[in-house]
């Protein structure tokens, strides 16, 4: 089992299988402590007997909300807390997250607001919540058609990821979890790139040794980034690198388009702007088409609204009065809150993405 510290907060275990859960968990909460399990529908449906183990050893109280980034909402929120009420929760209850990216950031603002805060554990069971959300402490929902508008810091007691969930899943959901990975390798760590590029074979036949390297190296390379600027102010803006016209791209497609894949469809609009904004080099953009062609990630996307897409990129929550995207100089070293106009966006769009597309 590996352990990485998170900016000397808490603890992220990672290993390739389940059986260590329990005795981290009796390490860190007593032993009469109230759990309260919180999940969404078709993590439920998929690992049922693991949920009835749970219920069963831990004496938990299982909370299953509806699947979907449309249920990321209020009403959601309030289900949590009625079911918490309900179940006669205190100050001195967990709630232990198992699921997804909307499942940790619903849970977690459950926890953060509960009581004024009561603990919070993270048990991410998709790629790209292993290598990405389940750190960092970003909590929230959605409002308005606005991405994660309404949210918090909140950083979990413990966070707990096991490869074996990742054996479940179909090769397009552990897809989703690529655009995060490449972002990491775009912005801070080349060699991530390389790896991909040199293992490609071994993603999809399932390799344990090389989920559990690349979920290390993307968690060590986000815990020092928020180690520098946890609430999100200045550097930790090139964590976005890409999620502007992904946030577009979720909300124009009636969250149709996964996150993480939305994330690498805005990577390679933001290559397009960096190269015609920095003068970024285009192989950087050349190869990372490459790579998508490899691992078998969409390089294209129809816009049907380009009047509504650039509405929601200017109403990212990143962006005041001036639309704001987090460009390459080079690749691995970022520029953050460099202005772009929408002629540039436009631009871009029309030679990345859209650009097949558009030449329909």
């Amino acid at each position: 089992m590996n352990i990485l510290k998170v900016a000397d907060c808490y603890n992220v275990y990672i290993d390739n299988s389940f059986e260590g859960f329990y005795d981290v968990l009796k390490a860190n909460i007593n032993e009469n402590t109230k759990i309260f399990i919180v999940t969404d529908s078709c993590v439920h449906k998929k690992y049922e007997a693991l949920f009835i183990e749970f219920a069963n050893t831990l004496n938990a109280s299982l909370c299953v909300f509806n699947h979907g980034e449309d249920n990321k909402s209020i009403d959601t929120i309030s289900f949590i807390y009625n079911h918490l009420l309900e179940n006669e929760a205190d100050k001195n209850s967990v709630i232990i997250a198992i699921g997804g990216g909307v499942v940790g950031d619903m849970a977690a603002f459950a926890a953060a607001t509960f009581m004024r805060g009561i603990k919070f554990i993270n048990v991410p069971t998709t790629l790209v919540s292993q290598v990405d959300s389940c750190i960092g402490g970003k909590s929230g929902y959605n409002y308005r058609g606005i991405k994660n508008i309404i949210g918090c810091f909140y950083n979990p007691k413990l966070v707990y990821i096991s490869t074996h969930f990742l054996k479940t899943l179909s090769k397009e959901h552990l897809l989703e979890g690529f655009g995060e990975i490449i972002k990491y390798g775009v912005i801070m760590d080349k060699n991530i790139l390389d790896f991909l590029n040199n293992n490609s074979s071994g993603l999809f036949s399932f390799e344990d040794s090389i989920y559990l390297s690349i979920i290390k190296e993307c968690l060590k390379i986000k815990a020092e980034v928020i180690a520098q600027d946890y609430n999100d102010k200045a550097f930790r803006n090139i964590l976005n690198f890409g999620h502007t016209t992904a946030h577009a791209i979720e909300a124009e497609s009636g969250y149709t388009i996964p996150h993480g894949i939305a994330v690498a469809l805005g990577i390679l609009t933001a290559l397009k702007l960096s190269e015609k904004l920095l003068k970024l080099e285009s192989d950087v953009y050349k190869n990372a088409i490459k790579l998508y062609t490899k691992l078998g990630l969409p390089t294209s996307y129809k816009v049907d609204n380009y009047e509504a897409f650039l509405y929601a990129i200017k109403h990212d929550k990143k962006n005041n009065d001036k639309i704001n995207f987090v460009l390459l100089e080079n690749l691995n070293k970022c520029r953050i809150k460099v202005e772009v106009k929408e002629d540039d966006i436009l631009w871009a769009l029309k030679n990345s993405i859209t650009m097949e597309v558009f030449n329909k």
